[in-house]
């Protein structure tokens, strides 16, 4: 669709979703010398950025046309700004992640758009033993955390860089959790997640919404749901960075005219519509879509996606891939995971 509506035709390459590896590759390897554009998630521009791997965002590119009215809620946030403020990318798609749930088996009402409490995931005897969790300490620690701080168990400078002391109390509460069964599974793929989920082997799983939306494919709609919950949510957001190395080469024009695809409301509507992902600009993907011919329903669904992030959005709290306790972080997610 990209190339048919802006003329640029993109290349795509798979990259390592660890963000050390991903990290070593760009700076060891000089991936900017074979690449033009990185994509990944909030993190590696307070590091690439700074040791000049990214090239500083040109705002002011001609063919970046829809930055001025792309709102600062999306384009001046940690994942496309470095600590000190620089900007370094434009966001592409974001999420606030929460966990699925199949609202049968608790004896919930399917159609209700309650806040849940992620007690159903920690310590809910209904749930105790049909619980899938996450098993990479970015995604999973953190949650832990919120919760813990929400319930008056515990309090964090930064849920998304616990100091070690801080990261120890979250390891410690895991640890009796597991011990005391809560815990069915720790799962690492996102085919996992809708594995689990399309087999009903848990009744709740901290997952991606896409994992919710495949296994709604297969057990038909609404089978599991994915919660809105009253704590807070991982949330996330993915950037596009140029390579510094791009910037000498022939087709930056092109490279920005990528950029400002992200921006726009055809590839809005098309993420929001296939994944349930929202970003900047959602009410260019519902004039798109409206404009093309989509149905009511479908034009109902995205509105109904830009609320839902914007109701989501409106809580704690932001993830990051490199925090600066990294390893002390990384160090007791490893004694959790060996209990």
């Amino acid at each position: 669709p990209m190339e048919k509506s802006i003329g640029a035709r993109v290349e795509l390459s798979g990259s390592n979703n660890d963000v050390g590896v991903f990290m070593r590759d760009v700076m060891a390897s000089q991936l900017g010398d074979e690449v033009d554009m990185f994509i990944f998630e909030s993190g590696t521009e307070d590091i690439l950025g700074p040791r000049g791997f990214y090239a500083p965002l040109q705002e002011d590119n001609p063919e970046l046309t829809l930055w001025d009215r792309t709102s600062d809620d999306w384009k001046r946030t940690p994942v496309v700004q470095d600590r000190e403020g620089n900007q370094w990318g434009v966001p592409v798609i974001g999420n606030a992640d929460s966990f699925g749930y199949f609202p049968e088996k608790l004896g919930m009402d399917p159609d209700s758009t309650d806040e849940l409490s992620w007690s159903l995931m920690f310590e809910d005897e209904a749930t105790r033993g049909r619980v899938a969790y996450g098993r990479t300490w970015t995604y999973s620690m953190g949650p832990a955390a919120l919760y813990l701080q929400a319930k008056g168990a515990g309090e964090f400078g930064d849920i998304a860089d616990l100091t070690p002391e801080e990261a120890k109390m979250v390891a410690d509460y895991l640890i009796e959790r597991k011990k005391a069964g809560q815990f069915r599974t720790l799962y690492g793929a996102f085919e996992e997640q809708i594995q689990l989920l399309t087999n009903k082997e848990v009744d709740v799983i901290n997952c991606w919404e896409p994992a919710v939306r495949e296994a709604n494919l297969v057990l038909g709609p609404d089978a599991p749901r994915y919660a809105y919950t009253k704590e807070g949510y991982f949330k996330w957001g993915h950037g596009a960075y140029v390579a510094s190395q791009a910037m000498e080469r022939d087709n930056v024009d092109n490279i920005y005219k990528v950029l400002n695809y992200f921006l726009g409301g055809e590839y809005r509507a098309l993420q929001a519509r296939d994944r349930g992902y929202a970003g900047p600009n959602m009410d260019l993907g519902v004039q798109y879509a409206e404009e093309n011919g989509w149905s009511e329903e479908e034009v109902a669904a995205l509105k109904a996606t830009e609320a839902k992030v914007n109701r989501k959005f409106a809580k704690p709290y932001v993830s990051t891939t490199t925090p600066d306790n990294a390893s002390a972080m990384e160090e007791e997610w490893q004694r959790f995971l060996n209990a």
